[in-house]
């Protein structure tokens, strides 16, 4: 059986911002510096903190998702697939 290496949700987070949600951090930003030998265990970087450094629990950070501004449009399937679904109407 071949060895397959899994990535943990930890190692995803790995050099992207996240939102601390609980401790003496609690809403703020920081940076993932880390992933500790535990695989759980987080080393940040905390957003304005003159460069605080704090470790965490996976589960105690929230990914940062991004707000899309894109504006609403018609959606398009291709022209032939618009034209099947329009001769099924």
């Amino acid at each position: 059986m071949k060895n397959k290496t899994q990535i943990t949700e930890a190692q995803l987070l790995l050099n992207q911002e996240v939102k601390i949600n609980r401790g003496q951090f609690a809403g703020k930003t920081a940076l993932v510096r880390e992933v500790m030998a535990d695989g759980r265990s987080l080393e940040v970087e905390v957003a304005n903190t003159s460069g605080k450094i704090a470790f965490v629990d996976v589960t105690f950070v929230s990914e940062i998702q991004e707000a899309y501004n894109w504006p609403k449009q018609e959606q398009s399937l291709g022209p032939i697939a618009n034209s099947v679904v329009k001769s099924t109407l």
